[in-house]
């Protein structure tokens, strides 16, 4: 079976390509993607990374890993799906491709009602849920998510469904504009930080959930005198870093009683092959798998649209190119940050 695949070459950068892709295995699903997800984080760097090495000094590489589209074909082991049925992939194999294979418990049935472009976002989603696993954030206390890219924009959203109070920073007014009614912006200049400080009121800041690349020191310094802070002045509050933040503090009796938690993964058993496989972990000890994240968030999409509870990314695809044009999707995503939130290529059915 040949597929058209975009693919980064050392010394070229993205490079669209047909290859043979072979049958599934047992425990594989073989997809026809309507939409993959480009991960404008994680594969803008490796892209960056791979153009300036010499030619052939480092090996191709397969970028994404988030897509949605129809079953073609399932291995022998392979229950619950069949062709025909529209699914969700995440993770390996759920490359940027027209024709991928990816492992079963990497792959969800998608409910009727959930638009298909929405869905093909799932691995981000993922991420941010996690993140919001991680907070252990409690009904009614104060998060404050840093950076309006899609991890922040998705965090925030499901904070709001876990029920905290949610505000947002980003220095672009482009981001902040598509950020829903119920969620507080501001942006990263002293009226931001001092709007914060009024929002965040008597109780301080709770939580905060950064997700942004780069120096986040700066951030977390300014951020300290805002979170709860004990009658002795200690502040107090945890903070997830689901991006790809960098930190140098100083510890002990300067950052007080703060909590730092790094959230690298979509959920456990995520690149774990005998996981990924169709092996499964004990639910009573581990509650929230990846696949169990790909199925709440996708309950969450399928609600209602008048129920609070509902997830809703609409307006947060921004655009879409056909597998052919990917080098000009990764260029918009690098050049135009201030005008882009998701990127899908889409892929002839």
């Amino acid at each position: 079976m040949i597929m058209t695949q975009a693919g980064f070459q050392a010394g070229r950068g993205v490079v669209v390509s047909e290859a043979e892709l072979g049958s599934p295995g047992p425990n594989e699903v073989l997809i026809a993607p309507e939409f993959s997800y480009l991960s404008a984080g994680t594969e803008l760097v490796s892209l960056r990374g791979i153009r300036a090495a010499a030619e052939n000094g480092r090996p191709p590489l397969r970028p994404g890993y988030s897509q949605a589209g129809t079953v073609l074909a399932v291995g022998d082991r392979v229950v619950g799906m069949a062709a025909g049925d529209r699914v969700v992939a995440v993770g390996a194999g759920a490359y940027h491709a027209s024709r991928t294979v990816v492992a079963r418990n990497l792959v969800v049935p998608v409910p009727d009602g959930i638009d298909t472009a929405e869905a093909a976002t799932m691995a981000m989603c993922c991420f941010a849920l996690e993140a919001v696993h991680k907070s252990a954030v409690r009904i009614g206390q104060s998060v404050i998510v840093f950076g309006a890219g899609m991890m922040g924009q998705v965090a925030a959203r499901l904070y709001r469904i876990a029920g905290a109070r949610v505000a947002i920073m980003d220095g672009e007014p482009y981001r902040r504009s598509l950020v829903p009614d119920g969620i507080a912006t501001f942006g990263l200049d002293d009226h931001g930080w001092a709007g914060l400080a009024d929002w965040a009121g008597r109780y301080g800041v709770e939580h905060a959930c950064v997700c942004f690349g780069g120096d986040a020191t700066e951030t977390v310094e300014r951020l300290k005198p805002i979170m709860a802070t004990a009658p002795d002045g200690v502040p107090h509050g945890r903070l997830v870093f689901p991006g790809g933040a960098r930190l140098s503090l100083f510890m002990a009796s300067n950052l007080g009683n703060l909590e730092f938690l790094s959230s690298a993964k979509a959920g456990p058993g995520y690149r774990d092959p005998d996981y990924e496989n169709g092996a499964d972990y004990p639910a009573v000890y581990v509650g929230s798998t990846v696949r169990r994240n790909v199925e709440t968030l996708l309950e969450l999409m399928a609600l209602p649209p008048a129920d609070p509870r509902r997830l809703d990314l609409s307006g947060l695809i921004t655009h879409r190119f056909p597998i052919t044009e990917a080098a000009e999707a990764y260029r918009l995503a690098e050049e135009a940050p201030d005008r882009v939130m998701a990127v899908l290529f889409s892929y002839p059915r």
